[in-house]
């Protein structure tokens, strides 16, 4: 059993999730749709792409083989759909998804992406927002003459510089955009509870100062990407926009970033030798109304304390930037092993729609809790213990990278070498989670002077967490961008 596993367990996501890019492969399913458009390039490329698909273990159905018994015109939930060409409204491939997270289209086009020249990153995100808008597919690719480039939701951009020779870019840097597929929490997985969160009632009032500082911060340096309104974006026909609107869970539009505060809480020291087989070979144990979690970290198996988990967070949906704290900071937190989410108080609950984010931000925290409580075992004085306890830790999320040259004391890089997937996978939590063992095992000196972690996520962006503020992180995000080292993720 992984530590991965336990994450899983606690989000009730099915543990059958591949974590290595040969794993995602040889789970992969795809089929390649009637082909939109001829060219010598799209056709050479699609060629390739398959072959390459082939060689790697993924399963590639013919067509004519990828619908389902009950439902003849609709591809089997998934199958990955590959397009070739930009074609006309009524053959699109949307039109033949059984879902519309399940069923990931890829289309393949002769063109350029359609980014212009020295774009700041909001206009990079329009710009593929509106491709993906117009022509209803999750991951284009666009074929140049000495290149290929993969484009996402969320913002990524990757350029591949060998089209003639695929298969390494194919397995490393397309294959984990498909295999690893977004899956935000359905609202019925998620427990919404109304008038019970007031966060200046609660006492709350110097971290929401906190996140108004941090926004402000964000705002100024251009760095947290702002909304993305679905009604300036361009569509076919109305039915399109339509299925964009339900895809998105009805949104206005899309946010990217976030910022999170995860309150203190008592932290019991974690107890060694903890047994990895549990009844049914679960890694959580309710022992009367105490929940124990199993995990293994610095070498050693451990028994911890979960005590429930809570969060301030940004609302999904709104802008990162422009706060509005009795509307746009919710609680968020795992209570009695489910989500639970606290409106704010001039919000809703059909305005608070799950996040994208939301298992990784869980991830993230129940980590922080699992970390603090070895450390206190080992290191009574750790700081990072204290700072859970004592003030609560911070959580930033953006869509830029660290640079290894501009260090942060205290802080331990990871994450740089997982496969780039994207947000609201079960991946993603996995590697967030993991990260944190990987971290607290890295850090280099006494621990007393361990402060947190920064998450690279490639082709997506960046998690700092720990004992700064909301505010401090976004300060020190400002300071190396002015500083203007190349990143290197």
């Amino acid at each position: 059993m992984k530590n991965s596993d336990l994450i899983f367990e606690l989000l009730d996501i099915s543990k059958s999730v591949p974590l290595t890019v040969h794993e995602m492969a040889e789970q992969m399913v795809v089929t390649f749709h009637p082909v939109h458009q001829k060219s010598e390039r799209l056709n050479r490329f699609s060629a390739r792409l398959k072959e390459a698909f082939i060689d790697l273990g993924v399963t590639v159905l013919p067509w004519e083989e990828a619908f389902r018994d009950d439902e003849p015109d609709k591809v089997k939930e998934g199958v990955i759909i590959i397009e070739q060409g930009e074609g006309a409204d009524d053959q699109l491939a949307i039109r033949k998804v059984s879902s519309l997270y399940h069923n990931p289209v890829v289309n393949i086009m002769d063109a350029s992406p359609p980014i212009p020249e020295n774009p700041t990153l909001q206009e990079t995100l329009d710009s593929i927002v509106g491709v993906l808008a117009w022509n209803l597919a999750h991951v284009p690719i666009f074929l140049e003459e000495d290149r290929w480039t993969i484009c996402t939701m969320n913002g990524a951009v990757i350029e591949c510089n060998n089209p003639a020779n695929p298969k390494e870019d194919i397995l490393h840097s397309l294959i984990p955009k498909l295999a690893a597929q977004v899956m935000p929490p359905k609202r019925d997985e998620i427990i919404y509870r109304e008038n019970k969160f007031d966060a200046e009632k609660m006492g709350y009032s110097s971290y929401i100062n906190d996140f108004m500082e941090a926004a402000k911060i964000w705002r100024d340096n251009g760095l947290m990407l702002a909304h993305t309104s679905i009604e300036d974006l361009e569509y076919r026909n109305r039915f399109y926009k339509r299925i964009v609107s339900q895809y998105l869970d009805h949104r206005t539009g899309m946010s990217y970033g976030f910022l999170v505060k995860q309150l203190p809480t008592v932290v019991k020291p974690a107890m060694e030798g903890a047994s990895t087989h549990w009844k049914n070979g679960r890694m959580l144990r309710r022992e009367g109304e105490k929940l124990y979690a199993t995990v293994f970290a610095l070498d050693k198996y451990w028994k911890i304390e979960i005590p429930d988990i809570w969060l301030l967070s940004t609302r999904s949906g709104c802008n990162k930037t422009d706060l509005n704290p009795r509307r746009d900071i919710l609680r968020l937190g795992l209570k009695d092993g489910e989500i639970t989410l606290d409106v704010p108080p001039e919000s809703s609950k059909k305005e608070c729609r799950p996040s994208y984010d939301t298992y990784a931000i869980l991830a993230h925290a129940t980590g922080n809790l699992i970390v603090a409580s070895i450390l206190k075992a080992l290191h009574p004085d750790a700081s990072f213990t204290e700072s859970l306890q004592e003030n609560g830790l911070s959580i930033s999320h953006w869509h830029g990278y660290p640079n290894e040259d501009f260090p942060l004391p205290g802080y331990t890089l990871h994450g740089f070498t997982n496969p780039p997937v994207s947000c609201s996978t079960p991946q993603s939590a996995a590697y967030a989670f993991n990260g944190k063992f990987v971290s607290m095992k890295r850090h280099n000196g006494d621990y007393s002077s361990y402060r947190g972690d920064i998450h690279v996520e490639p082709h997506h962006g960046t998690n700092i967490t720990g004992s700064m503020t909301l505010a401090e992180s976004a300060s020190w995000v400002d300071e190396m961008h002015e500083m203007e080292l190349p990143a290197k993720a």
